[in-house]
């Protein structure tokens, strides 16, 4: 499919018979490196493991535009999760019958979208593989999430001390 299409694929329920399903998580920020460095290492996960199914997840335009710059038509479009949460949750039926499940994100995010599927399913999480991540491709992306989900962190202690 060309950039300028995305097939939508709203109506399915499950994608069966595809040995990975990649799921990659939207980004609200302005920066549009994270998303095109999300993508990319889902497409080098999928190529890594022969082809599979991309799940674009997000709301307010991410999910396409993450389907957008996958140029594939193995790409499923969940346009109504706002939080990480929601990522998981809106994605499990796509999820489902794929044998192997990788997370297209930075490693502390990937880390959490992880422990979210396994309090929703862990019978899924018993699926996860890593993604197909490179330490020089997007270095800074991975500091500015490791800083992120840091402050997330730290925040939560704070407002527990309360």
């Amino acid at each position: 499919m060309g950039m300028g299409s995305v097939r939508d694929h709203r109506s399915l329920t499950t994608v069966s018979g595809v040995s990975i399903v990649v799921l990659v998580p939207g980004y609200g920020g302005r920066l549009r490196a994270v998303e095109r460095w999300r993508v990319a290492v889902a497409l080098r996960t999928l190529a890594l493991h022969g082809g599979g199914t991309l799940v674009a997840s997000g709301h307010n335009g991410e999910a396409e535009r993450l389907a957008l710059l996958a140029r594939s038509d193995r790409v499923v479009i969940e346009p109504t999760a706002r939080t990480t949460w929601d990522n998981v949750e809106r994605s499990i039926p796509y999820l489902e019958g794929a044998d192997q499940l990788a997370i297209a994100s930075d490693w502390l995010h990937a880390r959490r979208l992880s422990n979210c599927l396994r309090q929703l399913r862990p019978d899924l999480s018993r699926r996860l593989v890593g993604a197909e991540r490179q330490w020089w491709r997007g270095w800074w992306i991975q500091a500015g999430g490791t800083a992120y989900e840091s402050l997330l962190v730290t925040r939560r202690r704070v407002r527990s001390l309360r």
